[in-house]
């Protein structure tokens, strides 16, 4: 039972690439997106449903709060992109960069990934992590060059491939070097008495360097830029949110889980890459022109926002990552739901291009604007109550400098996050209108990502 959602998605996935084998073409097209998010629903009924306490194999799969909140992400995130894919998929709008033979390959990739995500954060020993982590990552690759006849796809999938294998070679390294000196493979023994070895230390460094890559921390964040803009924007959304989780899925097996004792020395150096994180984030964003860049930097930034968790004590910051992950997953998906609606019937990606938007397509611009205050950290949105926990978090820790920095870098960021507030409620529009079309699963998508952007600021839900 406890494996039901990864059994759930998994069977889905396997179900789709038949029906796609045996069925019409233009079946899987009109009714895959709604299969797939039915069955999303399902594996995330099976997990409010599940026992928060369960083991298995031997204490190398976990089920425990922590796990479970991790998962809901993951399951939020899916459902949402799904539900904004379902106009492409069908083909009631045409995508030059999701030109698709059939759904089935596409639902199935992001059904595999899933599920991958969702036995990472589950695994308690090296060898399942790691094959975890390949399992969510692999598909990525594939979805980031999704477009053969684009060039900008082609590329992305190219440096995404490329820095994906080197951030793996860091992890699988640091890995074997922390089993070469315990010679322990599950992590729930490995202990205090490890912590204090050279190559531990090295081994973390390593594995941190690994995921760094996956969470867009600086200088692991090269990439992403490139690949924002050049993979489709489903793909861009979907990549923005569950990539990241999965990578602070890592970090805190890591660092809450394993090695907590060595928080207290591994701080300073936590405090400073959140710091320049947030800071080169926001700074590099203000000069963006196109959209998908833009909501890259604005990523990197958020990053940063996150690894202020990992300063505090324990529950503060637990408490704090868990959060946010949640905030961050329906608000950047909001901005997203918009960005994906509006470029996919437009053909438009740059920020300017976004002028007089709330006369043409007043909800949607209402919706864009809502996500971006809600990332910028603005009250009462879910946003700042998520910020507020993270400074908290830090500060408890003793880190009121960095609290301060990051209060200047949420500054920083809304001034940038008004820019495309200005194009779409000060610019008059450039009298070439098209409507944004949308059938009722996206508009669902989106209608759910902006209440719980809404919600979670007014009533937290721990």
């Amino acid at each position: 039972m406890a494996m039901l959602p990864e059994f759930i998605l998994l069977s889905l996935a396997f179900v789709i690439l038949l029906g796609d084998l045996f069925l019409p073409k233009t079946t899987m097209r009109q009714w895959g997106a709604l299969l797939a998010l039915l069955g999303l629903v399902g594996a995330l009924g099976s997990l409010l449903l599940l026992p928060q306490d369960a083991t298995l194999l031997g204490g190398r799969f976990v089920m425990d709060q922590i796990t479970w909140w991790f998962k809901l992400v993951f399951l939020v995130a899916g459902l949402l992109v799904v539900g904004f894919s379902a106009d492409l998929l069908s083909g009631r709008i045409q995508d030059q960069k999701m030109v698709l033979d059939s759904a089935a390959e596409f639902l199935a990739v992001i059904l595999f990934t899933l599920s991958g995500m969702l036995y990472l954060v589950s695994s308690r020993d090296m060898v399942t992590l790691y094959v975890s982590l390949e399992l969510a990552t692999i598909p990525l690759f594939v979805l980031t060059a999704w477009s053969k006849r684009d060039e900008l796809s082609e590329e992305a999938g190219m440096k995404y491939l490329i820095s994906g294998a080197l951030a793996s070679c860091f992890m699988i390294y640091g890995l074997s070097l922390i089993y070469g000196v315990t010679g322990v493979m599950e992590l729930t023994q490995l202990d205090a008495e490890y912590a204090t070895h050279p190559l531990v230390w090295v081994g973390l460094a390593m594995v941190t360097a690994g995921v760094g890559f996956k969470v867009t921390l600086v200088p692991f964040h090269m990439w992403a830029a490139d690949v924002y803009q050049g993979a489709p924007t489903l793909v861009t959304a979907f990549l923005s949110v569950a990539s990241k989780t999965a990578g602070v899925g890592v970090l805190f097996h890591l660092y809450i889980r394993v090695f907590i004792e060595l928080i207290p020395d591994w701080s300073p150096v936590l405090a400073i890459a959140a710091f320049v994180t947030m800071t080169l984030g926001n700074l590099v964003a203000i000069v963006q022109e196109n959209v998908k860049r833009f909501m890259a930097f604005s990523s990197i930034s958020q990053a940063g926002y996150i690894l202020m968790g990992f300063l505090g004590p324990t529950q503060e910051g637990v408490v704090a990552i868990l959060f946010y992950l949640l905030v961050y997953a329906v608000s950047n998906l909001t901005v997203f739901g918009v960005i994906i609606l509006y470029s996919s019937s437009t053909r438009r990606e740059n920020i300017s291009e976004y002028r007089g938007l709330s006369r043409t397509h007043p909800g949607l611009a209402l919706i864009m604007m809502l996500g971006l205050f809600s990332l910028a950290g603005i009250p009462p949105l879910s946003g700042f109550t998520g910020k507020f926990f993270l400074f908290s978090a830090a500060a408890k820790a003793g880190y009121y400098w960095l609290v301060v920095a990051a209060a200047v870098n949420s500054t920083v960021s809304l001034y940038y996050y008004l820019r495309i507030v200005r194009q779409m409620y000060i610019e008059a529009p450039d009298g070439s209108e098209v409507r944004v079309q949308m059938s009722w699963m996206p508009r669902m998508a989106l209608g759910l990502a902006l209440i719980g952007t809404i919600l979670l600021g007014v009533v937290p839900v721990f």
